[in-house]
Protein backbone atom coordinates (compact mmCIF):
# COMPACT_ATOMS: atom_id res chain seq x y z
CA UNK A 1 0.00 0.00 0.00
CA UNK A 2 2.86 2.59 1.47
CA UNK A 3 4.34 1.89 -2.52
CA UNK A 4 1.55 2.50 -4.47
CA UNK A 5 0.38 5.91 -2.48
CA UNK A 6 3.97 6.96 -2.19
CA UNK A 7 4.88 10.01 -4.36
CA UNK A 8 8.34 9.04 -5.77
CA UNK A 9 7.44 4.97 -6.29
CA UNK A 10 11.14 4.43 -7.62
CA UNK A 11 12.30 4.85 -4.10
CA UNK A 12 10.94 2.91 -2.41
CA UNK A 13 12.73 -0.70 -2.61
CA UNK A 14 10.75 -3.68 -1.31
CA UNK A 15 12.55 -6.77 0.21
CA UNK A 16 11.99 -9.76 2.13
CA UNK A 17 14.12 -12.27 4.18
CA UNK A 18 12.79 -15.73 4.03
CA UNK A 19 13.46 -17.99 6.74
CA UNK A 20 15.66 -21.80 6.88
CA UNK A 21 12.58 -23.28 8.09
CA UNK A 22 13.17 -26.72 8.88
CA UNK A 23 10.50 -28.15 5.98
CA UNK A 24 12.41 -25.96 3.13
CA UNK A 25 14.57 -28.71 2.02
CA UNK A 26 15.17 -28.07 -1.65
CA UNK A 27 15.76 -24.90 -3.43
CA UNK A 28 12.00 -25.07 -4.69
CA UNK A 29 10.80 -24.13 -1.46
CA UNK A 30 12.35 -20.99 -1.24
CA UNK A 31 11.20 -20.03 -4.47
CA UNK A 32 7.73 -21.27 -3.18
CA UNK A 33 8.18 -18.59 -0.36
CA UNK A 34 9.58 -16.19 -2.11
CA UNK A 35 5.88 -16.71 -4.59
CA UNK A 36 3.84 -16.62 -1.39
CA UNK A 37 5.34 -13.62 -0.12
CA UNK A 38 4.97 -11.49 -3.47
CA UNK A 39 1.47 -12.53 -3.16
CA UNK A 40 0.62 -11.63 0.19
CA UNK A 41 2.23 -7.54 -0.84
CA UNK A 42 0.07 -7.99 -4.23
CA UNK A 43 3.88 -7.62 -5.96
CA UNK A 44 5.21 -9.67 -8.89
CA UNK A 45 8.60 -8.51 -8.47
CA UNK A 46 11.12 -6.94 -4.91
CA UNK A 47 14.18 -5.48 -5.45
CA UNK A 48 16.25 -7.99 -2.85
CA UNK A 49 15.26 -11.29 -1.42
CA UNK A 50 17.43 -12.12 1.67
CA UNK A 51 18.23 -15.02 3.59
CA UNK A 52 16.85 -14.29 7.65
CA UNK A 53 19.88 -16.28 8.62
CA UNK A 54 22.57 -18.71 7.32
CA UNK A 55 21.57 -22.27 8.26
CA UNK A 56 25.64 -23.09 8.85
CA UNK A 57 25.31 -23.44 12.42
CA UNK A 58 22.72 -25.58 13.48
CA UNK A 59 20.97 -26.81 10.50
CA UNK A 60 23.98 -27.01 7.66
CA UNK A 61 22.18 -29.01 5.61
CA UNK A 62 20.03 -26.71 4.97
CA UNK A 63 22.51 -24.21 3.27
CA UNK A 64 22.79 -25.31 -0.27
CA UNK A 65 19.05 -25.32 -0.58
CA UNK A 66 19.09 -21.89 0.70
CA UNK A 67 21.61 -20.80 -1.21
CA UNK A 68 20.11 -22.63 -4.63
CA UNK A 69 16.40 -20.91 -3.42
CA UNK A 70 17.60 -17.11 -3.61
CA UNK A 71 19.20 -18.12 -7.20
CA UNK A 72 16.42 -19.66 -8.03
CA UNK A 73 14.50 -16.41 -7.23
CA UNK A 74 16.52 -13.95 -8.72
CA UNK A 75 16.93 -15.99 -12.06
CA UNK A 76 12.60 -16.95 -11.95
CA UNK A 77 12.51 -12.61 -12.21
CA UNK A 78 11.25 -12.75 -8.78
CA UNK A 79 14.06 -10.65 -7.05
CA UNK A 80 16.52 -8.18 -8.32
CA UNK A 81 19.16 -9.14 -6.24
CA UNK A 82 19.83 -11.94 -2.92
CA UNK A 83 21.25 -11.07 0.16
CA UNK A 84 22.20 -12.52 3.29
CA UNK A 85 21.77 -11.85 7.37
CA UNK A 86 24.18 -12.56 10.18
CA UNK A 87 26.77 -14.03 7.53
CA UNK A 88 30.71 -14.23 8.80
CA UNK A 89 33.34 -13.29 6.05
CA UNK A 90 34.05 -17.19 5.88
CA UNK A 91 30.19 -17.99 5.21
CA UNK A 92 29.93 -14.67 2.95
CA UNK A 93 32.54 -15.82 0.79
CA UNK A 94 31.24 -19.20 0.43
CA UNK A 95 27.52 -17.85 -0.68
CA UNK A 96 29.20 -15.03 -2.67
CA UNK A 97 31.03 -17.32 -4.95
CA UNK A 98 27.98 -19.59 -5.45
CA UNK A 99 25.70 -17.05 -6.72
CA UNK A 100 28.64 -15.59 -8.74
CA UNK A 101 29.07 -19.03 -10.56
CA UNK A 102 25.04 -18.51 -11.73
CA UNK A 103 25.73 -14.93 -12.45
CA UNK A 104 23.50 -13.76 -9.46
CA UNK A 105 24.46 -10.35 -7.71
CA UNK A 106 24.91 -10.79 -3.86
CA UNK A 107 23.55 -6.93 -3.01
CA UNK A 108 23.96 -7.42 0.88
CA UNK A 109 24.40 -8.66 4.30
CA UNK A 110 22.60 -7.42 7.59
CA UNK A 111 24.60 -8.15 10.61
CA UNK A 112 24.52 -6.69 14.28
CA UNK A 113 26.58 -3.69 14.07
CA UNK A 114 27.09 -0.82 16.52
CA UNK A 115 29.83 0.76 19.11
CA UNK A 116 28.66 -2.47 21.51
CA UNK A 117 28.58 -4.66 18.65
CA UNK A 118 31.63 -4.73 16.75
CA UNK A 119 32.04 -8.01 15.76
CA UNK A 120 31.96 -6.73 11.55
CA UNK A 121 34.67 -5.05 12.12
CA UNK A 122 36.72 -7.31 14.07
CA UNK A 123 36.16 -10.42 12.16
CA UNK A 124 37.34 -9.05 8.37
CA UNK A 125 33.68 -9.54 8.04
CA UNK A 126 33.48 -5.50 6.29
CA UNK A 127 37.01 -5.83 4.62
CA UNK A 128 34.91 -8.90 2.94
CA UNK A 129 32.25 -7.02 2.24
CA UNK A 130 34.17 -4.45 0.26
CA UNK A 131 35.98 -6.29 -1.66
CA UNK A 132 33.17 -8.88 -2.53
CA UNK A 133 31.00 -5.54 -3.75
CA UNK A 134 28.42 -6.77 -1.10
CA UNK A 135 26.29 -3.75 0.87
CA UNK A 136 26.39 -3.80 5.11
CA UNK A 137 23.64 -3.32 6.53
CA UNK A 138 24.14 -2.41 10.52
CA UNK A 139 20.74 -3.62 12.17
CA UNK A 140 20.26 -1.92 16.49
CA UNK A 141 23.14 0.67 15.79
CA UNK A 142 21.61 1.64 18.92
CA UNK A 143 22.16 -1.43 20.82
CA UNK A 144 17.94 -1.90 22.15
CA UNK A 145 18.70 1.61 23.32
CA UNK A 146 22.18 1.79 25.39
CA UNK A 147 23.22 4.27 22.90
CA UNK A 148 20.54 6.98 22.76
CA UNK A 149 21.54 8.87 25.79
CA UNK A 150 17.99 8.18 27.26
CA UNK A 151 19.75 5.32 29.84
CA UNK A 152 22.36 5.04 31.86
CA UNK A 153 22.93 2.49 35.44
CA UNK A 154 20.42 4.17 37.26
CA UNK A 155 18.07 4.71 35.09
CA UNK A 156 16.98 1.38 32.70
CA UNK A 157 13.59 0.68 30.81
CA UNK A 158 11.14 -2.14 32.57
CA UNK A 159 10.57 -5.29 30.86
CA UNK A 160 13.10 -7.58 29.29
CA UNK A 161 15.14 -5.06 27.81
CA UNK A 162 15.88 -3.28 31.54
CA UNK A 163 17.23 -7.08 32.58
CA UNK A 164 19.81 -6.97 30.00
CA UNK A 165 20.87 -3.13 30.54
CA UNK A 166 21.90 -3.60 34.08
CA UNK A 167 24.27 -6.19 33.07
CA UNK A 168 25.60 -3.93 30.74
CA UNK A 169 25.15 -0.36 31.70
CA UNK A 170 27.54 0.12 34.55
CA UNK A 171 30.71 -0.77 31.94
CA UNK A 172 29.01 1.98 29.59
CA UNK A 173 29.55 5.60 31.47
CA UNK A 174 32.99 6.52 29.56
CA UNK A 175 31.43 5.11 26.83
CA UNK A 176 28.41 7.40 27.16
CA UNK A 177 29.95 10.13 27.95
CA UNK A 178 32.13 10.04 25.07
CA UNK A 179 29.10 9.96 23.08
CA UNK A 180 27.64 12.92 24.60
CA UNK A 181 30.47 15.00 24.55
CA UNK A 182 30.81 14.29 20.55
CA UNK A 183 26.98 15.42 20.33
CA UNK A 184 27.11 18.84 22.18
CA UNK A 185 30.21 19.69 20.39
CA UNK A 186 28.45 18.76 16.51
CA UNK A 187 25.40 19.96 18.09
CA UNK A 188 23.66 16.05 17.57
CA UNK A 189 21.38 14.21 19.45
CA UNK A 190 23.76 10.87 21.20
CA UNK A 191 21.08 8.67 19.10
CA UNK A 192 22.20 10.38 16.08
CA UNK A 193 26.12 10.32 16.80
CA UNK A 194 25.70 6.81 17.38
CA UNK A 195 23.80 6.02 14.22
CA UNK A 196 26.45 8.18 12.27
CA UNK A 197 29.51 6.20 14.04
CA UNK A 198 27.70 2.62 12.41
CA UNK A 199 27.22 4.77 8.84
CA UNK A 200 31.25 5.80 9.16
CA UNK A 201 32.42 2.01 9.07
CA UNK A 202 30.49 1.84 5.35
CA UNK A 203 27.10 0.01 6.40
CA UNK A 204 23.68 0.81 5.55
CA UNK A 205 21.87 1.49 8.61
CA UNK A 206 18.39 -0.27 10.28
CA UNK A 207 17.25 1.53 12.79
CA UNK A 208 13.97 0.82 14.68
CA UNK A 209 11.57 3.38 15.77
CA UNK A 210 8.14 3.16 17.71
CA UNK A 211 7.40 7.22 16.98
CA UNK A 212 7.65 10.09 14.53
CA UNK A 213 9.69 11.78 17.03
CA UNK A 214 12.37 9.02 17.02
CA UNK A 215 11.90 9.11 13.13
CA UNK A 216 12.73 12.62 12.90
CA UNK A 217 15.52 12.50 15.40
CA UNK A 218 16.94 9.70 13.12
CA UNK A 219 17.28 11.38 10.27
CA UNK A 220 19.49 14.32 11.56
CA UNK A 221 21.95 11.25 11.21
CA UNK A 222 22.50 12.05 7.97
CA UNK A 223 23.91 14.69 5.95
CA UNK A 224 27.04 14.55 7.86
CA UNK A 225 30.07 12.24 9.09
CA UNK A 226 31.86 12.28 12.06
CA UNK A 227 35.57 13.33 11.96
CA UNK A 228 38.04 10.42 12.11
CA UNK A 229 39.45 12.19 15.42
CA UNK A 230 35.49 11.72 16.78
CA UNK A 231 35.24 8.31 15.18
CA UNK A 232 38.82 7.21 16.67
CA UNK A 233 37.69 8.21 20.27
CA UNK A 234 34.40 6.76 20.20
CA UNK A 235 35.80 3.33 18.70
CA UNK A 236 38.33 3.24 21.73
CA UNK A 237 35.76 3.93 24.36
CA UNK A 238 34.36 0.85 23.19
CA UNK A 239 37.07 -1.79 22.87
CA UNK A 240 37.12 -0.39 26.35
CA UNK A 241 33.36 -1.79 27.47
CA UNK A 242 33.92 -4.27 29.59
CA UNK A 243 30.91 -6.58 28.69
CA UNK A 244 29.39 -5.84 24.85
CA UNK A 245 25.71 -6.54 23.40
CA UNK A 246 24.76 -10.06 22.97
CA UNK A 247 25.59 -11.47 18.98
CA UNK A 248 22.80 -13.06 17.51
CA UNK A 249 23.14 -16.65 18.21
CA UNK A 250 22.94 -17.59 14.05
CA UNK A 251 25.92 -15.36 13.40
CA UNK A 252 28.26 -17.38 11.29
CA UNK A 253 32.32 -17.28 10.80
Amino acid sequence: RFRREARARRRVAIGTKLAVYPWRLRGEDFEDACRASLRRMGESRMELVQAHWSAANFQPWQEPALWDGLARCYEAGLAGAVGTSNFGPKQLRKANAHWASRGVPHSANQVQLSLLSTLPLESGLLEASSELGVTPIGYSPLALGLLSGKYDADSVPAGPRGVLFRQLAPGLAPLLDTLREVSRARGKSVSQVAINWVMCQGAVVIVGIRTPEQAADNLGALGWRLSKAEQDALTEEARRVPKKATQNIFQTA
